[in-house]
């Protein structure tokens, strides 16, 4: 049986799909693990109620570094804005499809890039920010990011910033709050299931909503071989559960998986090759992403490009929001899995005082609404400048030759989407 150490040891030298010989590896790396038995206890099979779950909604934070430090000040109070602007518009009414539904947002999903450095200042500003989900019953996880690495130097993995490393983001500190479980009303759930480490590079939860169970992996900045290793035993003991990966890297601007040595890849970065880091295409290809049977999402920030004008709202912009580019998996269910790129930093980094609907100007602190219609079949797509309330949209169909913002929200994608609903959290009693 071929262990963890043995891919260690080979250099650079990963070998082709090595990862999916592997059936059993040994979790003594992994820490605070495992589902809570009284957690596992309070599920109950719904299959036959599956046509009558409703409607959810995950939020998608992309890259909110500016607004840890410069935007609109130092003081990160549109950080915080963004958050309550969840916590407030919970049940917000999106009408851009047919029928309209409450958006029912339950939990967040992070794609990295906490902070613009992980300084005491701004690791204060996002802990704050964050804090108001905790505080108000929405679930999130987050991977770091690039700049969650000391002098955004994540060539050394002993580089991680101390909020993911020790502080608010680790995993030692986010199973506390997890607990045995945040109930997120309804009879919907959020469960702590592990970390390859005591830090937050690489964690594990579990969401139980509207009878569908996702397992949502962070994965930490082009990842390496023991992370993924680690990843693919906890998706292979959750196989029940829809599998979800949110990474800081996945997909470039122009939705292509990321290469090594594409702009802003890990090259760019002086990152060795595999087994310290791979590559999106190196995870999805020769570790073997690809083929694992549960995976149905992958979700990323990260991309801008170098070659855009310096004024992000410019008619030669060629724009970098988000990218929804599905692909095939090479499991033996041949499913679909959704990659989705979301990253509109560049509002931030303009922070400009007046908006725009026609040129973004002032489109600050965007939030991306993903939306689960279990009834429908579908997942849907929206985003929102939590700052103006204006939605995103694209002017044409050949997105992102242009785009403007609408008083009114938007459907930027509606895609048939089924998964894995087998089992719903019985409704917990809730907390004072």
């Amino acid at each position: 049986m071929l262990q963890l150490d043995h891919l260690v040891k080979n250099g650079g030298a990963t070998p082709t799909r090595i990862l999916r010989r592997i059936t059993r590896r040994d979790f003594g790396v992994s820490v605070l693990g495992g589902l809570v038995g009284a957690a596992v206890s309070r599920m109950i099979p719904i299959s036959s109620m599956a046509a009558a779950a409703p409607d959810f909604t995950i939020a998608i934070i992309s890259d909110p570094q500016d607004l840890a430090s410069a935007c609109p000040d130092h003081t990160g109070r549109y950080y915080t804005a963004m958050m309550k602007w969840i916590v407030d518009n919970k049940h917000i009414l999106l009408t851009s499809s047919k029928p309209s539904f409450d958006a029912n947002i339950k939990a967040v999903i992070g794609v990295g890039d906490c902070v613009e450095s992980p300084i005491p200042d701004e690791i204060k500003n996002a802990e704050a920010a964050w804090t108001i989900l905790d505080e108000n019953r929405i679930a999130f996880i987050t991977p770091p990011g690039n700049r969650d690495y000391a002098e955004n130097a994540p060539a050394s993995r002993s580089k991680l910033g101390e909020h993911f490393k020790t502080g608010y983001f680790s995993a030692t500190s986010r199973s506390g709050v997890y607990g045995s479980g945040i109930n997120l009303g309804g009879g919907d759930m959020a469960y702590w299931v592990g970390s390859q480490k005591a830090t937050g590079a690489n964690t594990a939860v579990k969401f139980v909503i509207s009878g569908t169970r996702m397992l949502i992996l962070a994965m930490d900045f082009f990842a390496g071989n023991a992370a993924w290793a680690w990843a693919h035993d906890v998706t292979m003991q959750n196989s029940d559960c829809e599998c979800y990966i949110t990474t800081h890297a996945w997909l470039t601007i122009f939705g292509k998986q990321f290469r090594r040595k594409d702009v802003h890849g890990p090259a760019s970065f002086s990152m060795a090759g595999p087994p310290y880091s791979n590559s999106a295409v190196e995870a999805w290809n020769t570790i073997g992403v690809d083929t694992w049977p549960n995976v149905r999402g992958i979700f990323c920030g990260h991309d801008t490009s170098k070659n855009q004008p310096v004024d992000p709202f410019s008619a030669g912009s060629t724009g970098w929001f988000w990218r929804q580019v599905p692909v095939k998996s090479d499991s033996a269910s041949q499913q679909t899995v959704q990659q989705l790129f979301v990253n509109a930093q560049q509002f931030d980094t303009a922070c400009s005082a007046s908006s725009s609907q026609a040129t973004g100007a002032g489109q600050i602190a965007s939030v991306f609404l993903l939306s689960r219609r279990p009834a429908l079949g579908l997942l849907e797509g929206r985003m929102v400048s939590t700052h103006t309330g204006n939605w995103f949209k694209s002017k044409s169909p050949s997105f992102p030759g242009g785009t403007s913002w609408s008083d009114n929200d938007t459907l930027l994608f509606s895609v048939p989407f089924s998964g894995l609903s087998t089992e719903r959290a019985m409704k917990a009693p809730q907390r004072g």
